[in-house]
């Protein structure tokens, strides 16, 4: 080990310390915000996780497909075994009221699932860039490992993390099989698609490199028949990961025509998106970083030398921009990850010319390529670190708000933390019993095993057009808890007797929200500001807060 630790050049020990640096900025503050849950697209997943350990693996919503979740669902099955002695020493009554009250557990495993996917689609992409030259700088592998927007979801307890590693694999055999490889890799790109598919719909058009890869394959395409079996590779995959979706497919449609109706809630501007479509791609790497020039340079290249090789990269990163500028809900720089190995790749064409041989001219290259995304990314997880107002606003309403009264509040991730009271948590309970929700049992739970104190909890009910989410999502999801239409003013917040009203940057605001708009100037005349936690640039993360006590 001491010999071959002494033959490393300085160069390899330096691409090591970049894969250190990676994997700390994916770790490190991992456990932000918990008990909290700051992410407002976390809690949808977990909650599908822990449903599933109900006894049936039936999605509530298909907003997401499940491999992700029954994974997930796993894992808290071990975890249970182990915190429950095997069931002896605590019930699955308890563990659902653990993720009642006190849910860092369940977030942590699933955040650790997600950085460990994210380190390992960079050493899947460095392999695939090194496949044909072993003294090749990764520089593709290494504009990815600071990408602000892998770094960001890495941190996050959502299947982001684990598509990019299927479709890295995926990108894998497919450049593998263009390039003369056996039958073999056509199929694993066919079955890591599906897969991909399966963790997130946003994988979907990345479904063209199965088809592109054996049509332009060196030498011609091969027999159709491999092409017939990659797809059903694809399409076995997919149902194995997501099984309800064949089984249940009316219902699939249903949601999926349920989030169609996103098209209607905002007008669409199909120049403005292409605009921001392009500028995500152009900024893969972060802002400030000569990546997405990279790229450019690098298919020029590659249109030269290998036109094949490069119409398979080319090809599907044309179709991601063309669905997503059709889409109203395609400016997210995440919707693109199905096709960041092959801009990596693209980049790290551009950057081996310009690298050259020379090992401090590759260095500058790197340093040049990977400092913007190290500097944003490091700024991301130090802010991580930060006190958030939420948690800073929770605390307060422990020490001033007496146990059992009544307060408003926005969304969960808008707002802070308060846990609802044992009786508010025994009438939820019934309520869903009787309207037939999945989320009665944790309800059910919550009662039973409640640790004491807390309040009755109102949320502001937000219309779809507001949150920019599918309208029967939005009304199932609000049907399960106390939320109150307070469009009329102060009088509904008067009539259920709420004392207090926590306001949030971050959630309803009436320049967004017109239909709020009496809400908020009501609120202004008929309330005494008690507190505002400000968030304020390096000193604290998160919304700025303020707390309203209504005058009789």
């Amino acid at each position: 080990m001491r010999k071959r630790a002494e033959t490393l050049s300085p160069w390899a020990w330096a691409l090591i310390g970049c894969a250190v640096l990676a994997a700390a900025l994916r770790v490190v503050a991992l456990g932000y915000g918990l008990p909290h849950t700051y992410n407002a697209d976390e809690p949808h997943l977990v909650n599908m996780a822990v449903s599933f350990g109900s006894g049936s693996l039936r999605p509530h919503s298909f907003k997401y497909p499940t491999l992700w979740p029954t994974m997930l669902a796993g894992l808290y099955g071990l975890w249970f075994g182990l915190w429950s002695a095997l069931g002896l020493r605590k019930s699955p009554l308890d563990f659902a009221a653990l993720y009642g009250f006190a849910p860092t557990g369940f977030y942590l495993i699933a955040r650790a699932v997600s950085a460990a996917a994210s380190v390992a689609a960079l050493a899947v992409v460095s392999r695939t860039e090194r496949a044909e030259d072993r003294g090749r700088w990764p520089y593709g592998a290494l504009i990815l490992a600071f990408a602000p927007v892998l770094v960001e979801l890495a941190h996050a307890a959502k299947p982001d993390s684990l598509m990019l590693l299927f479709v890295a694999g995926a990108w894998a055999c497919a450049l593998r099989f263009q390039a003369g490889g056996a039958r073999g890799w056509l199929y694993g790109a066919g079955a890591l698609t599906g897969a991909a598919c399966s963790t997130q719909y946003t994988a979907a058009p990345l479904a063209l490199i199965v088809p592109l890869s054996w049509l332009l394959r060196e030498g011609g395409p091969p027999p159709w028949t491999w092409l017939a079996q990659a797809v059903a590779f694809s399409a076995a995959a997919f149902v194995a990961g997501s099984p309800f979706i064949a089984l249940d497919f009316r219902r699939f449609a249903a949601d999926w025509a349920d989030y169609a109706d996103l098209g209607r809630l905002r007008p669409h501007d199909a120049a403005a998106m292409a605009k921001t479509v392009a500028y995500n791609l152009w900024t893969y790497g972060g802002d400030g970083s000569p990546a997405g020039a990279a790229a450019v340079l690098g298919l020029a290249i590659l249109a030269w030398r290998r036109t094949r090789r490069a119409l398979l990269l080319a090809v599907p990163i044309a179709a991601y921009f063309a669905v997503l500028a059709a889409s109203p809900d395609g400016g997210w720089q995440r919707y693109l990850l199905g096709v960041f190995p092959a801009l990596a790749l693209l980049s790290s064409e551009g950057l081996v010319l310009l690298g050259g041989k020379n090992p401090w001219r590759r260095a500058a290259v790197v340093a040049l390529v990977a400092a913007p995304g190290i500097f944003l990314s490091g700024r991301y997880v130090a802010d991580l670190t930060l006190p958030d107002t939420r948690a800073q606003a929770e605390a307060w309403m422990t020490a001033n708000i007496p146990e059992g009264e009544t307060i408003l509040l926005d969304l969960p991730h808008a707002s802070p933390r308060a846990i609802p009271s044992k009786e508010q948590c025994a009438d939820l309970a019934a309520r869903t019993l009787a309207a037939g929700s999945p989320r009665t049992k944790l309800w059910r739970a919550m009662a039973e095993r409640h640790p004491g104190g807390g309040w009755r909890v109102y949320r502001i009910q937000r219309s779809a057009g507001d949150l920019f989410s599918s309208p029967r999502h939005v009304a199932a999801s609000q049907a399960d808890a106390d939320f109150l239409d307070v469009r009329p003013g102060l009088d509904p917040v008067r009539a259920v007797r709420a004392k207090w009203v926590v306001t949030s940057s971050f959630g309803a605001d009436p320049r967004r929200a017109r239909e709020l708009a009496t809400f908020f100037a009501e609120l202004a005349s008929g309330a005494d500001l008690v507190r505002e936690f400000p968030s304020e640039p390096g000193a604290t993360m998160g919304p700025w807060l303020r707390v309203w006590r209504l005058r009789r």
